[in-house]
């Protein structure tokens, strides 16, 4: 993962994430949903975890977890000679480097 996008160039993370968040709004602030005509079919359905880039160790200053052992949210952006991480929530440094 030496990529800041994670093997993802930015002209192809950059536009999905656009529309994940405009799809977001829509339903948020609208009630909007899509029609079936604008959605994909799936049978059999079920939901399942599967791993995903993320940061673990010990955290200190998070608004809403206690200091200590933890995990992120999905990893988006990360640059090692900054040392900072950006997850689906919010940045991240890691001040005495990655291991």
């Amino acid at each position: 993962m030496t990529d800041k996008w994670l093997g993802t160039p930015p002209f192809v993370i950059l536009p999905r994430l656009r529309l994940l968040l405009a799809d977001l709004e829509q339903v948020a602030t609208t009630g909007s949903y899509p029609t079936p005509s604008d959605t994909v079919s799936i049978r059999n359905c079920m939901i399942v975890s599967r791993p995903v880039p993320c940061l673990m160790g010990v955290m200190s200053g998070h608004p809403s977890i206690k200091d200590g052992p933890g995990v992120t949210s999905e990893l988006f952006f990360l640059d090692r000679e900054r040392k900072l991480a950006r997850t689906l929530s919010r940045w991240y440094r890691f001040d005495d480097g990655l291991h």
